[in-house]
Parts: C-alpha cells; structure tokens; sequence
C-alpha cells in the first residue's frame, strides 16, 4: 500500500520509470498529482499482475479494500467483471492503452464494470462477444417494473454493457470516468441508470460501438431515490459503426429530472436508409436526418442558432460498400486491435430496395421508423414532452456546445441576433 510521504511518491516514480510504464518526468508528474488529487490523502494499493503489488486481481481488491480507497492499476489484460456496489473504490490506470479490463458480455448481469460513485482513470475498458453475434436493436418492454425478478429475467434477454452505472448507492454522490476508452461489441457501450442529487461525468473518453450504439441513459421512477441528476460529456469522442441508434435516453417520469450537457463531442455514426432498424415508437421530436438535408430546414436552424461543429456536411450518404468497408469483420481476433477510421459525421448508408422490404412497407415511402440516430422514449409512448428532443423532464443546459450533433447544442444567441 503507497502512503502520501514524499519519499514514497519518489520510490514509485522510480519503479514506474523502470518498468516503462511512465516515460518522462512530465508524464510522471501528471499521473502522480492526478492519483494524490484523486485519492486526497487516503490510501493507494496497486495491483499488478506479477503478484508484486498489492493485489493481482482488480475484483479482489474492490472486494478487500475501504470505501474511499484508490486502485493503481499497472499494464496488463485483466479478463474479469468487475463489481463495485455499495462503496466508492477509484480506479487509476498507469496507462490507457496497456492497462486493459476485459470480460465476455454475453451475460448482461456478467460485464467488464460495474460502478456507482469515484472516479476511472486512464484505462480501456472492452465488452467482448465470443460468439460475435450483435445485439438485437430492441426487444418489447415486457416486464413488470414492481417486479425485480420480472425486470432480471427481461434484462438477460440482451448481452451486457461495458460499464454499468444503475444502483442505489449512486444517490447524492458523483462518478467520473476520465480518460478512458470503452468499447463493446454487444450492447450500448455505457449503461446508465440515473439517481437523485447524482452527477456523472464523462471526460476525454473514447466510445467504439459495434454493437448497440454508445450510450443508454435513463432515469428513475423509485420515490426513494428522486431528485436532480446531472450528466455530462465533454471532449469525448463517439464512434458508432452498427446500430441505427448512437445514444438512446429515457425518461421513466417526473421524480428524476436530468440536466444534459455535451461540449465537444465528436460522434461518427451510421444511418441506414432503409426502416426496418429504426424503432416505430422512438419519440424523437428533432428532425430526422431526411429534413436535415432540406434548404428550407437548414436555413431555420441556422436563423434560430442551431449549428454543428462540424466542418463540412453533417450527412454524408454511403453505398453499400462503403458501409462494409465501415463494418467491423466479425471474426477480427481482437476489439484491442486498431478500429478502422471513421470520419466524424453521420454516414447515410444507401440499401438497394429488396422485394421483402416493399412487402414490409419499410422503404422510404413506409410509415414506421422514422430515421433519426437517436432513439428516444417516454413512460407514456404517446405523450413527447418539451424537453430535449420530446423527453420528460430531461433537459439540454445552456452549457452545452461544440458538438457534431446538431440537437447537442444549445442554440447560440448571436447567431440568432444576426439573422434578426
């Protein structure tokens, strides 16, 4: 265990420097002060897989160490689920690229993470799916939700996120996860069940989706746990090359408002131009991505302030063999190896129209589906509402900007002087 004394801050420098794990003294610093900042004088245990530290499994430690304790985590692949409920235990990785928590999420109850409060650092964070089937993109609600055995069994139906953030204990507290990179081949990247009083923080992340799209967010409806929440993504980067649906958020009533804010994010996402992917009752009252390419409809976002910072066109419509040069190979050995490069932007995936697609009636000129990449939902499926994009009690914060979606940003007011 590594105690805040100066000459025990020198003793791991030098242990770090030799094993390679840090190679200067400006990187050294930034991890070190990060890690006491992080820490603020409790106490440090590093887990290393050669059994030299103080622990060799991350879920052994969780599971052994005092809430409020922090994990340095050093270089390797350590192929666990890792559980911490009812306590805060930061994780600090040594390094992004090496340091690497890995599980098969076949199983959604059996994920690489699962966390409510504290902070994750610096780590890459992988849901794997041996079989290399991808998530159905959705499956009826038919569960009843005052049964938790009921909402279990439904919940098995899908495989599982590689970070899950749904308790109890997440009430009145704060998670960050900073600096990481999270990436699933099954469902939603993130999973995220908000609380009352709750913040949750996403900074410098990457998501690599090619599974279910990069982040569910939802609210609560239990009285016990009612109360503002507060979710932010900042300088992250979205990368969503299968499901129709990059974020998906719902609201489940008006006990649990939540403030969204996005600055600078950058998503790359794909779009198909057939219906069958989309959700008939995604409630979604933006545009959809046919409008976004309307003059008229431009020219009113831009009069009212709206605006992408992307530079170029947002839509970039694709063949179908663009689209499989985007498609991740489902028999690539590793999700660890390099991802292809994706353009930021949405890509607008052309289908030629099959006879089975006019039969379903789910061509351009079909009813259901409406194409827009994120999927929206309400307690009431009939109901939209006035907060962001027809949520319930969900809200977009002024703070939010610099992002490639145009329904990110709150709309900025001298754009909207100018026109008048």
């Amino acid at each position: 265990m590594i105690k805040y004394k100066k000459v025990c801050f020198i003793m791991l420098v030098i242990c770090l420097l030799q094993m390679g794990i840090i190679a200067n003294a400006k990187e050294n610093n930034g991890l070190l002060q990060y890690l006491e900042t992080v820490a603020q004088g409790g106490p440090i245990y590093e887990v290393i897989l050669d059994g030299s530290g103080d622990f060799t499994s991350i879920q052994e430690a969780v599971q052994q160490v005092e809430s409020g304790a922090t994990l340095l985590i050093y270089p390797g692949v350590y192929e666990e689920h890792v559980e911490i409920i009812n306590k805060t235990v930061n994780l600090i990785g040594a390094s992004r690229d090496d340091c690497i928590l890995i599980s098969d999420t076949t199983d959604y109850h059996h994920i690489p993470l699962t966390v409510g409060a504290g902070t994750i650092y610096n780590m890459t964070i992988c849901g794997s799916n041996p079989t290399k089937e991808n998530i159905v993109p959705y499956i009826e609600r038919d569960y009843d939700s005052t049964d938790s055995a009921s909402v279990y069994n439904w919940q098995s139906k899908f495989p599982g996120y590689a970070i899950h953030i749904d308790q109890d204990y997440s009430y009145g507290k704060e998670l960050l996860i900073e600096g990481c990179r999270i990436i699933s081949d099954s469902n939603q990247c993130v999973g995220i069940g908000c609380r009352g009083w709750n913040t949750i923080t996403f900074s410098d992340c990457q998501f690599f989706s090619n599974g279910g799209g990069c982040v569910f967010l939802h609210n609560t409806q239990s009285p016990d746990a009612n109360g503002e929440a507060y979710f932010t993504m900042k300088d992250c980067e979205l990368r969503n090359y299968w499901c129709p649906y990059v974020i998906s958020v719902q609201s489940t009533g008006s006990l649990n408002p939540i403030y969204l804010t996005f600055q600078n994010v950058k998503v790359s996402t794909v779009a198909y131009e057939t219906k069958h992917s989309y959700k008939s009752d995604n409630m979604n009252t933006w545009f959809s991505l046919d409008q976004l390419n309307n003059p008229e409809v431009k020219e009113h976002l831009k009069a009212e302030g709206y605006y992408t910072a992307l530079d170029g066109e947002l839509i970039q419509y694709c063949d179908s063999e663009a689209r499989k040069n985007l498609r991740i190979k489902r028999n690539r050995e590793s999700l660890l190896e390099d991802w292809p490069d994706f353009e930021e932007g949405i890509h607008y995936i052309r289908k030629t129209e099959t006879k089975n697609d006019q039969i379903q009636n789910l061509t351009l000129k079909g009813e259901p589906g409406v194409r827009q990449i994120i999927d929206i939902n309400n307690a009431k499926l009939d109901d939209p509402k006035d907060g962001w994009c027809g949520l319930h009690n969900i809200y977009l914060t002024q703070q939010s900007f610099g992002n490639t979606l145009i329904e990110m940003n709150f709309p900025r007011t001298e754009l909207r002087k100018e026109t008048e």
